[in-house]
């Protein structure tokens, strides 16, 4: 980057900038970072996407997107990364995602290693806050705001497709999104996450709107009885003969679909378009 991002504030790439967190939390640089951990799959993709990636020096065991990303030294898992390897890499810049909080940041802030943790998990507004936030962080910012903004046109004009008169007698259908099932207890998208607002503006009716957070009784699920139920990919078979299931409409009417959804729509990030143009067509009635 030449550092003339007017977008950012930043004169030169030299020069001290700050950046607002989506928490509220500000983190100020000492010049753009040259040597970056990424403890977030949804990290390296968007940093790879807006023209970071030559930067990124460490990554998680989940960080599978681009492919590239594979022969980049890998630091451990979200959770319990390997705060040693991490010194080894000589980062000038941690970028977490969800889950990365606790312990290893406050082991990596007492190191004094600049950490910034990406996540704004409530609204679909989160997501384009999460991209253009990571642009400004690594010196990108107009190539985030850029990023940002085609994922946000993506989403609206599909939000437009489907607000027209041929659509006025649409009944929005039930919709279930599966996170985790079966003796575990069951967690989804409540209506306070971005997922929960993706599954709601793409037109679909979350059957979890009045859960707080990911988990939900089993009791309100059977008695919700979705017209449509939304796995993750290689999952449809096990869910549907697991039991306590096989008795839900969308089970034994064949409306249990699969989704990328590991990369789509649990990653926040410009993915999460392409598998919202998806929840729209299978909402309303378009899905191949």
């Amino acid at each position: 980057a030449d550092g003339k991002d007017q977008e950012s504030g930043l004169k030169d790439s030299d020069q001290p900038y700050t950046v607002v967190l989506p928490d509220g939390t500000s983190i100020t640089l000492e010049k753009t970072p040259e040597r970056i951990v990424s403890v977030g799959p949804n990290i390296t993709d968007i940093l790879f996407k807006i023209g970071a990636g030559n930067c990124v020096v460490g990554r998680t065991d989940y960080c599978d997107e681009p492919k590239e990303v594979k022969d980049i030294p890998s630091i451990g898992s979200i959770y319990t990364p390997d705060i040693e390897k991490i010194v080894e890499l000589e980062p000038d810049l941690i970028i977490g995602s969800i889950h990365f909080y606790g312990e290893a940041k406050d082991r990596l802030d007492e190191l004094g290693i600049p950490v910034a943790v990406l996540y704004d998990c409530e609204t679909i507004d989160g997501v384009y806050n999460t991209i253009r936030t990571a642009g400004e962080l690594v010196g990108k910012a107009e190539e985030g705001i850029a990023l940002a903004d085609e994922t946000k046109q993506r989403i609206d004009s599909t939000i437009t497709k489907y607000s027209g008169s041929e659509y006025a007698d649409f009944k929005a259908p039930s919709v279930y999104y599966v996170v985790d099932y079966g003796e575990n207890g069951d967690f989804t998208a409540g209506g306070n996450t971005f997922i929960g607002n993706i599954i709601t503006a793409a037109g679909g009716e979350n059957i979890a709107e009045e859960v707080d957070g990911w988990q939900i009784a089993h009791e309100v699920l059977i008695e919700a009885d979705p017209e449509i139920i939304i796995v993750r990919k290689g999952e449809a078979k096990t869910f549907c003969s697991t039991p306590g299931y096989e008795e839900l409409s969308a089970v034994k009417n064949g409306r249990v679909y699969e989704f990328d959804t590991e990369h789509q729509l649990d990653r926040q990030g410009y993915q999460n378009a392409d598998i919202f143009i998806k929840f729209a067509e299978l909402f309303h009635g378009e899905a191949e």
